[in-house]
């Protein structure tokens, strides 16, 4: 749905599709962002014990906090001060920012555990 959304937003600054759009992918985006801290803390409930900031998902929670603060902040700003667009969408720009650097992250550093996870198995395969 992000990528959706970012590309719909990238075509309205193209006036290509208008704001409301934008504004549907992202109310859209909300609601599966809600849907997935609630299905990710119970999840971490059950494997580490905590609902949120478990030790192994700290920085992942962080982040997931920021991006959720901030596109609540875009709804707030959007529904609150209708009349300030720019702020409002420069608060969109920065969730967005945000939320990519998010991914990133997380890719990277998932892959990072995905291999240092085969190194160890290897490591136990041999010395056994």
């Amino acid at each position: 749905m992000f990528l959706v959304s970012a590309v719909l937003l990238g075509l309205y600054f193209l006036h290509v599709v208008p704001f409301q759009t934008v504004f549907l992918t992202v109310l859209i985006k909300i609601v599966l962002m809600i849907g997935a801290i609630v299905t990710g803390a119970l999840w971490e409930h059950d494997v580490y014990g905590q609902w949120w900031f478990a030790s192994d998902f700290f920085i992942e929670d962080v982040m997931t906090l920021n991006v959720f603060l901030l596109h609540a902040g875009f709804l707030i700003a959007a529904y609150g001060f209708p009349s300030d667009f720019p702020a409002t969408l420069a608060m969109l720009l920065v969730a967005y920012g945000v939320y990519g650097v998010n991914v990133v992250q997380y890719v990277v550093r998932n892959h990072g555990n995905r291999k240092h996870d085969a190194e160890t198995a290897g490591m136990a395969e041999a010395a056994a």
